[in-house]
């Protein structure tokens, strides 16, 4: 009996009708999950409706508009498994902004917003000028800089009246969205212009960004600074100098007041 069992069995089992792979609730599982997925991958990729059409700009006006939205398509027109999109869902905003600020040295912030379902949104800062920075004695080649000392903006000519920056090192070569002048010195020359104007209506020409730093006035003397020093208390010094020692009519035959010594100053 137990070897007709172990026979048996085996086309026993070949006999039962066999499960149809359709009937099995995993397998419809799986097609409405490959439904789910290619319909998920249209509507994220290809759908009309979330395909990027339009970039609004505002806020420049030396920046090119046709330029900046050319660039910022360069991002949006991708493709996916080799078929072109401009879908609004994976467009790198961060990207856009990265490439703007380094293309565009006029620009100092830009900010880059999605506007569902088919737009950009680009909303732009530019640079300020602060005065012209030369990076020659001879001001051969010059440019307009920021408060923050970036260079930006190349100059053929020197606007008139305007405060000039020369560095103590003039043989380098600079270029425009580079840092030229650090930050620190760029406040110290802003706070210098500020109270020589607001208390004794002199205004600044040329401020050589070396160690000391020297600024020369407009009534053509010069101010002496230690740039790593405490510029505030430089500036009293200069203020009580000017005040208290220094008559308008003495300044005539002013040419220079040494600020950089500590709790010293001296004047000719």
């Amino acid at each position: 009996m137990s070897y007709r069992r172990k026979h048996l069995n085996p086309r026993i089992k070949n006999l039962r009708p066999k499960k149809r792979i359709w009937k099995s609730p995993i397998f419809w599982v799986g097609i409405l999950l490959l439904v789910l997925a290619i319909g998920s991958i249209y509507l994220v990729f290809f759908w009309s409706k979330f395909q990027i059409q339009s970039i609004q700009i505002s806020g420049n006006v030396k920046a090119d508009s046709k330029e900046i939205e050319s660039l910022a398509f360069e991002h949006i027109q991708k493709k996916f498994i080799y078929v072109s999109h401009k879908s609004i869902f994976i467009t790198d905003t961060k990207k856009i902004t990265s490439d703007i600020l380094q293309k565009f040295p006029v620009i100092e912030n830009v900010d880059v917003g999605k506007n569902y379902p088919d737009s950009l949104r680009l909303d732009i800062v530019e640079r300020d000028q602060f005065a012209v920075f030369c990076g020659q004695q001879n001001k051969i080649k010059c440019f307009s800089i920021d408060k923050n000392g970036i260079i930006f903006e190349p100059l053929k000519d020197l606007p008139d009246n305007m405060l000039v920056l020369i560095p103590e090192t003039t043989n380098k070569e600079f270029l425009p969205g580079e840092s030229a002048i650090g930050k620190n010195i760029m406040d110290a020359i802003n706070n210098i212009q500020i109270e020589l104007k607001d208390n004794f209506q002199i205004d600044i020409k040329e401020a050589f960004v070396s160690d000391p730093l020297i600024v020369r006035t407009s009534e053509n003397w010069k101010l002496y600074f230690d740039p790593d020093g405490d510029i505030q208390s430089q500036i009293t010094k200069m203020n009580l100098m000017l005040k208290d020692q220094i008559t308008p009519n003495a300044r005539k035959n002013l040419q220079y007041i040494y600020l950089q010594y500590k709790d010293r100053a001296y004047y000719k």
